[in-house]
């Protein structure tokens, strides 16, 4: 991991913005903080994404429980962690607009460059758009200067006519997003890819409602559909890839119960239905 980067004065900014941080879309985008450039109470993380093909750099857990939600959806096809509301004098603007302190340096207390956590770039019928989240434990949603903080954001992005939205979870959320770093973890980086006569067996043998975990994997086997080592890892990549449905809100590794809600079909190598 490289050192970390100094973001206190106006130069700094200035020499970050020529090094394209907080510049660029999908696998080019670097973010504006990198976990190593700043000191957080939070559970730092590099997550590689299979969009991006780039690893996102996750401040807190809560922001890595947003990202592997956000990730899984259709519509979004970037997100853009640490991104910078520029120019500077933007936010100045607003923070006085607002009647609050705009965030400085704790050191040099000099100005500093606001972020907000993650970006999303969603593409649906209506075309490309844009949805910024600030991520905050519910522990600080009532603390007033974090509020005032998230405000000057909120007011930066809408008076863009962007979707702004404040995401501090649950016990839901946090549940799903386990799931889905469970089942994406080993496709990440080195993707394993199973081949179309595999899928369409195993999607053949799956049917959609309630089935134990380890008695699906014992079938694939016994079928001859993968070797012992490769079951279960079918298995999450089938969810990982969409090609099942399933229900995300209980912990699938630790009750060891699959709840398929559909089942996509295969034809000829190419897979139709849900996604």
């Amino acid at each position: 991991m490289s050192r970390g980067r100094k973001l206190e004065s106006v130069q700094d900014f200035q020499r970050a913005l020529k090094n394209k941080y907080g510049i660029g879309e999908g696998f080019n985008y670097k973010p504006w903080l990198r976990i190593q450039d700043v000191k957080s109470h939070g559970i730092r993380s590099l997550i590689f994404g299979r969009k991006s093909q780039r690893e996102h750099h996750m401040m807190s857990s809560i922001e890595a429980e947003l990202f592997y939600l956000a990730e899984f959806s259709d519509s979004v096809v970037d997100i853009r962690e640490q991104f910078p509301i520029l120019p500077l004098n933007y936010t100045q603007k607003v923070a006085n607009m607002l009647g609050v302190e705009h965030p400085t340096h704790p050191n040099t207390k000099e100005p500093i460059i606001m972020t907000t956590d993650q970006l999303l770039t969603i593409d649906s019928t209506q075309g490309i758009s844009y949805h910024a989240i600030s991520v905050k434990p519910e522990s600080e949603s009532n603390k007033q200067r974090v509020l005032e903080k998230i405000d000057i954001e909120r007011v930066c992005w809408e008076l863009l006519g962007v979707k702004f939205s404040y995401f501090t979870g649950n016990e839901l959320t946090k549940t799903q997003s386990r799931n889905l770093e469970w089942v994406s973890a080993p496709f990440r980086e080195n993707p394993t890819r199973f081949s179309d006569e595999q899928i369409s067996r195993a999607l053949n043998i799956i049917n959609v409602g309630q089935v134990f975990f380890e008695d699906l994997c014992n079938k694939l086997i016994s079928m001859n559909i993968v070797k012992y080592d490769d079951s279960q890892l079918l298995i999450r990549y089938l969810i990982a890839d969409k090609y099942i449905d399933v229900d995300l809100s209980s912990n699938i590794p630790e009750v060891g119960i699959l709840d398929v809600k559909s089942i996509a079909s295969m034809q000829k190598g190419v897979m139709n239905g849900t996604s």
